[in-house]
């Protein structure tokens, strides 16, 4: 006889306005399952989550939790009901430690009534440590880099101890290291009996580490299986209604007479050792590594945002000084950044404003922007990039994470850059959304871009890129070329030289 279900929901029905987000969802968690929810960005995951942790209720159906009726009207209540959620977009206060994000509300105090604070760091010490995760409790959370907080975000949920647990997109921003941290959490608190709602577009993970897979298509329920009844193509047809072949474009090899575009020699940052590097015109050079080995300092020194300290930069054979993010592009630099919420978006601003953004600079007259051009080149790049929004003056921050990601890339449409520096540019964002993004980035080199990438995504580097550096504390440790593409190799180089010092590779 199978055991009761820990949460069950039948016929569940969202709508905001006119627009009807899930329809008629039904589905069932058991006590120790890890449930992989799989979907397009839009599909109706997130609003479903946020409606089983309380942010908002439902329009009708039923939901039950250990065999009772279950309507939280907050978070709070979900909570004190044993459901927690972490999500993708973290919300961490970035003048508080690590550890007071962590016990925000509930920190330990001494008699007085104030906080102790050595009880509380060395709380979220013992556990940071359960979860595996290399945090200091004393960090600030605005030094924190969008990994680090989303273990914040995570740590917070898992502190509970919940008897379901939600995951919206926990590995995003993470490295395959941290992320297979994340995974064995969810594991443990499946084998004391708890349960796991895990989203996530990787798909790859989902078939790792589900027991069960459902997937939304457009608010409707298109496949529920159990492990092994699963696997990558069976759920890509079930949110996409087709088989995605050929993620990855055809691209011709980048030849040595192709001229070098851009070169980096001996460049030194805050956060980078001296490296070197150079991409031809239309290449793609990618870096590798696990988090927080440079990647993150690499791409603000590419866009201007923090310049190299010394070196030499040089685009097109001519010396540059990426002295300010205005400065790079006005050379011809672009650059799409991981944290979309903090440094890519406006979110209070409409998707065409974003869109607009440096795109249509040069068809200004008088200072003043054409609102019809700019309304045919964002209702344009709403369609080629599938964001799916009630129109374009919807405000970005009303979208899905997904959905926000896609409106990044139409700003360097109009006007074609010679160099693009892309950081995570699929972090949180579907497959079908992704397989856009990288015909872009083929058509893109077709013209001649170059193309730096910045990712932890190893399939992702190893579909796009001509050649692969590997960065570990800062430094260039090695270099690969497309014969040699290997996961393999690219993590033994990653886990750090085995002899003393580091190779600084020329791409």
């Amino acid at each position: 006889m199978a055991s009761p279900a820990l949460l069950s929901l039948t016929g569940v029905s969202k709508s905001f306005g006119a627009n009807k987000v899930l329809k008629g969802v039904s589905l069932s968690v058991q006590p120790g399952e890890v449930l992989c929810l799989v979907g397009e960005n839009g599909a109706g995951k997130s609003t479903l989550m946020h409606i089983i942790a309380g942010t908002f209720s439902g329009n009708s159906g039923e939901i039950m939790l250990d065999g009772a009726s279950y309507r939280p009207d907050s978070p709070k209540a979900a909570r004190e009901r044993g459901v927690a959620l972490a999500l993708q977009e973290t919300s961490i206060l970035p003048d508080l430690t690590a550890a007071e994000n962590v016990f925000f509300g509930s920190e330990p105090r001494n008699r007085l009534g104030f906080i102790d604070q050595g009880a509380l760091h060395r709380a979220a010490a013992a556990l940071f440590f359960d979860l595996g995760f290399a945090l200091q409790p004393d960090r600030l959370g605005g030094s924190l880099s969008a990994a680090e907080r989303q273990m914040v975000e995570i740590a917070k949920a898992a502190r509970l101890d919940p008897k379901l647990l939600i995951l919206d997109e926990p590995t995003a921003s993470l490295s395959a290291h941290e992320a297979n941290l994340v995974l064995a959490v969810m594991r443990r608190l499946t084998v004391r009996g708890g349960a796991v709602i895990f989203i996530s577009h990787r798909l790859d993970e989902v078939v790792a580490a589900g027991d069960r897979a459902v997937v939304l298509k457009d608010g409707v329920l298109t496949l529920d299986a159990v492990r092994g009844d699963f696997d990558r193509d069976a759920l890509v047809r079930a949110m996409v209604g087709r088989t995605l072949t050929d993620i990855f474009p055809a691209r011709p090899a980048v030849v040595e007479t192709n001229p070098i575009r851009f070169r980096v020699e001996d460049g030194q940052a805050k956060g980078l050792k001296p490296i070197s590097f150079f991409v031809r015109a239309g290449g793609v050079l990618g870096f590798a590594g696990l988090e927080g080995q440079g990647q993150r300092p690499l791409a603000r020194a590419l866009s201007g945002i923090t310049a190299f300290k010394s070196g030499t930069v040089s685009l097109d054979g001519q010396s540059l000084a990426l002295s300010s993010p205005a400065a790079a592009i006005g050379a011809g630099m672009a650059s799409i950044p991981d944290d979309r919420k903090h440094e890519g978006l406006a979110l209070d601003l409409p998707i065409k404003m974003n869109m607009s953004l440096f795109a249509l600079s040069r068809q200004t007259q008088w200072g003043v922007l054409p609102l019809r051009a700019e309304r045919e080149f964002a209702e344009a790049a709403r369609e080629r990039f599938m964001i799916r929004s009630t129109d374009i003056d919807q405000n970005v921050g009303q979208l899905s994470g997904g959905n926000q990601q896609k409106v990044v890339f139409p700003r360097w449409l109009a006007n074609t850059p010679k160099v693009l520096v892309l950081y995570e540019p699929t972090k949180g964002v579907d497959v079908g959304a992704k397989t856009e993004i990288y015909k872009l980035v083929g058509e893109l080199t077709d013209q001649g871009v170059s193309v730096i990438l910045i990712s932890a995504d190893m399939l992702e580097l190893i579909g796009l890129c001509d050649r692969i550096n590997v960065l570990y504390e800062g430094a260039i440790v090695g270099g690969l070329g497309h014969s040699e593409f290997a996961k393999e190799e690219i993590m033994r180089l990653a886990a750090g030289p085995v002899g003393e010092g580091a190779l600084h590779v020329l791409a």
